[in-house]
C-alpha cells in the first residue's frame, strides 16, 4: 500500500486521527478498494468510530487488491506523527504512507518545507476486520446541523460531565446532563438547553424519544466537523438503540456509533433504589 496526502488534506487526516483517539487506544487500518478505512473502538465496545477516505482524497492511492490486509497499532504512536495540527498546516506539504509487510511496519513520511523529511516507522499487529452493524436509513429521527450549533451547546457542560440526555419532539431538541443517582440529583448542577427546529438544516422527527449517551465521543467528532466545516448528522431512535453521528462529503465519510442507555437499564437502577 502506498498513499500520498497533500495540502490541506494532511490536516484533515490529522484531525480524523485525533478524533478517533477519543474513542479507543488502538487504530485499525484497512486499505480497501473504495478507500482507506481508519477505525477505533473503546474497551467496552460501547463506542465505535470509522473514517473512510476515498481514493480521490489522496493524490496517489495504490493498494494490492488481491490481498486483504488489516492491522492495528497504538493510536498514540500515530498521534505523534501528527502531534501539532497548527504546525502541520504551516510546514507540511505532503504525507507519504507506505506499508512494509516484510518488516511489519507502517511508515509515515512528512515532506516539509525547505526539503525537510520526517519519517516515522510504526510497528503494527495483524487484526480482524472491525465493523459495526447499523443502518442509518432505518432511524426514525434524523437531524443535520452546522457543528457550531452543537459546539455552542456542549460548551455549557463541564468536562466532568460524562453523559448527556437528548430528548426530541416535533419542534424541539433538549440536551441536558445525565445524573444517574437520584440522591445526587439534589446536589448536582443540572444544565438543560433547548434547540428549536429552525436552528437545524434538517429536523425530521417520527417518534418522540429520550436517549442518553457519552459526551466525550461527541466532542471528538464535533472538533473534526468544525475544523472541516462539514455538516453533522445525528440519527437516533429508541433508548437502547445506538445513536449514529455522521459527517460526509465527496471524498470522506465519518461515522461514530455510540451505545445509549436502555429503558430497562434506567428502570433497574430506579428499582434497586426503591
Amino acid at each position: 500500500m502506498q498513499c500520498v496526502v497533500t495540502g490541506g488534506n494532511v490536516k484533515v487526516l490529522a484531525k480524523a486521527i485525533h478524533s478517533l483517539s477519543r474513542i479507543g487506544d488502538e487504530l485499525y487500518v484497512e486499505p480497501q478498494g473504495d478507500g482507506l478505512a481508519l477505525r477505533s473502538v473503546n474497551s467496552s465496545r460501547s463506542a465505535y468510530a470509522c473514517f473512510l477516505f476515498a481514493p480521490l482524497f489522496f493524490s496517489r492511492y495504490n493498494i494490492r487488491k488481491e490481498v486483504n490486509f488489516r492491522c492495528k497499532m497504538a493510536i498514540k504512536s500515530v498521534q505523534t506523527v501528527f502531534r501539532s495540527v497548527a504546525t502541520l498546516e504551516k510546514t507540511v506539504e505532503k504525507c507519504h504512507i507506505e506499508l512494509e509487510e516484510a518488516k511489519d511496519r507502517l511508515t509515515f513520511t512528512l515532506h516539509c518545507k525547505h526539503g525537510l523529511l520526517k519519517t516515522h516507522n510504526l510497528s503494527y499487529q495483524d487484526s480482524e476486520s472491525l465493523q459495526a452493524v447499523f443502518d442509518k436509513d432505518s432511524y426514525a429521527n434524523v437531524f443535520r446541523a452546522h457543528p457550531r450549533l452543537l459546539v455552542d451547546t456542549v460548551v455549557h457542560f463541564p468536562l466532568s460531565v460524562e453523559e448527556v440526555t437528548v430528548t426530541v419532539s416535533d419542534e424541539r431538541m433538549w440536551v441536558r446532563n445525565h445524573v444517574e443517582d437520584e440522591a445526587e440529583r439534589s446536589r448536582a448542577m443540572l444544565t438543560e438547553l433547548c434547540l428549536a427546529s429552525d436552528e437545524f438544516d434538517h429536523f425530521a422527527v417520527k417518534a418522540h424519544h429520550s436517549i442518553t449517551f457519552c459526551l466525550k465521543e461527541l466532542r471528538g467528532l464535533l472538533a473534526f466537523a468544525e475544523s472541516t466545516g462539514l455538516l453533522l448528522s445525528m440519527y437516533l431512535d429508541e433508548p437502547g438503540s445506538p445513536v449514529v453521528l455522521s459527517v460526509t462529503d465527496s471524498v470522506l465519510e465519518g461515522n461514530f456509533v455510540l451505545a445509549t442507555l436502555s429503558d430497562d437499564h434506567n428502570l433497574c437502577k430506579n428499582n434497586n433504589k426503591g
